[in-house]
C-alpha cells in the first residue's frame, strides 16, 4: 500500500491547496505508511484501521508519545480519501475506513482576552520590535500565516488598507507559501491606530536597514528580523509567547488573538457579517458557529431593544 499512497499523493497535488497537500503528505509519511504501508492494498481491514487508531493515540509521535486526537483525525481523513479514490479506480471493492468511526476528542475551549487585557498587552509591548504585528493581529484578526506572508506591497498606508494576498504557513517546520482561499483573499480597512503602528514599524525598519547597509536583506516582508530576513512562521508563535510573558497578561496562543478580536467585536455590537468578512470566513454560519456564545449575548441585547420599542 505504501507505493499506492505515494502515487496517490502526486496525483492529488493538483486537486487541493498546497498547504492541505503538505499536511496530507505529512500524514501519509509519518502516521500512515510506517504502520500500514506494508499491507497489500486489498488486505487492509476495518479492524486494522481501528488498531491503527489505537497505536497513534497511545504512541503515534516520533518520540513515542501519544499523538493529538486532531492529528489522528486528519490521518484518518487522508487515508479515507486515498482509499475512496482506490475504490473509484476499481483497485479495491470496499473502503475499509468507511466503517470505522473517527476517534473522538475534546475541543479545547477558546481563550480570549478582555479589552482591558488586550490594552495592557499592547501598552506593555509599546517598545517591542514587533508591536505592530501584535497590534495588527488584535485589530484585524489575521491568521498567523497571513501575518507571516504580509508584504509591504500589500499595504497602502495612505489609503489605510491592507490586502491579504498570500500566506506563509508550515507543516512539520516545512515552509509553504500559497495564495489564500477565495474568501480569505480580502482587503481590510485599517483603523487610524493600526496605521500609526505600521508607520512606526516602517520607520524602525528603515533605521535598521540604514545601520546594516549592504548586509540588509530586502525580503519585502513586513515582519522580519534585524537583518531583514523573514521569520519562519512558527517563530512568531514563540515570539508571541515571550511577549505575553513579559506583559504579564493571561497566557493565550497567537491564534487566540483572532478569537479575541472576533469576540470583542461581536460583544461591541459589530454585525456578524462584518466580522465574517474581516476574518475571511467562507460563510457567516462559520462565524456564528465558532463564536456562538457571543451572538447569544448580542441577541439578548437586541431582544431587549426590540421590546423597548413597544414600551416593554
Amino acid at each position: 500500500m505504501r507505493d499506492f499512497l505515494e502515487l496517490w499523493l502526486e496525483g492529488v497535488k493538483t486537486e487541493v491547496a498546497l498547504t492541505a497537500w503538505v499536511s496530507y503528505r505529512q500524514s501519509v509519511r509519518r502516521y500512515i505508511n510506517p504502520h500500514l504501508g506494508s499491507k497489500r492494498l486489498g488486505e487492509l481491514s476495518a479492524l486494522d484501521v481501528k488498531r491503527w487508531h489505537g497505536v497513534l493515540l497511545t504512541s503515534g509521535r516520533q518520540d513515542g508519545r501519544l499523538l493529538a486526537t486532531n492529528s489522528v483525525k486528519l490521518a484518518h481523513r487522508v487515508l479515507h480519501r486515498a482509499l475512496a479514490d482506490a475504490v473509484r479506480w476499481n483497485l479495491i471493492f470496499v473502503n475499509p475506513v468507511s466503517s470505522v468511526r473517527v476517534p473522538k476528542g475534546t475541543t479545547p475551549e477558546q481563550r480570549v482576552w478582555t479589552a482591558a487585557e488586550a490594552r495592557q498587552f499592547l501598552d506593555a509591548l509599546a517598545d517591542d520590535r514587533l508591536v505592530a504585528m501584535w497590534t495588527l493581529a488584535l485589530h484585524t484578526g489575521m491568521r498567523r500565516g497571513e501575518l507571516a506572508g504580509l508584504r509591504w506591497s500589500d499595504v497602502d498606508l495612505g489609503a489605510g488598507t491592507l490586502t491579504v494576498a498570500q500566506q506563509r504557513t508550515s507543516a512539520n517546520y516545512e515552509e509553504v507559501i500559497a495564495a489564500p482561499k477565495a474568501k480569505s483573499h480580502r482587503q481590510l480597512l485599517l483603523a487610524p491606530a493600526t496605521v500609526v503602528a505600521l508607520r512606526d514599524h516602517l520607520r524602525r525598519q528603515r533605521e535598521e536597514r540604514l545601520r546594516l547597509g549592504p548586509a540588509w536583506t530586502d525580503s519585502g516582508y513586513l515582519f522580519v528580523d534585524e537583518a531583514g530576513v523573514e521569520y519562519h512562521p512558527q517563530r512568531f508563535t514563540k515570539l508571541f509567547a515571550e511577549a505575553v510573558e513579559r506583559a504579564g497578561v493571561p497566557k493565550i496562543r497567537l491564534h487566540d488573538t483572532r478569537h479575541t478580536m472576533a469576540t470583542l467585536a461581536l460583544e461591541a455590537g459589530v454585525h456578524p457579517k462584518v466580522v465574517q468578512e474581516q476574518l475571511g470566513h467562507s460563510a457567516i454560519a462559520v462565524t456564528l458557529d465558532t463564536y456562538s456564545r457571543v451572538p447569544q449575548a448580542v441577541r439578548r441585547d437586541s431582544a431587549d431593544k426590540i421590546a423597548g420599542l413597544y414600551g416593554a
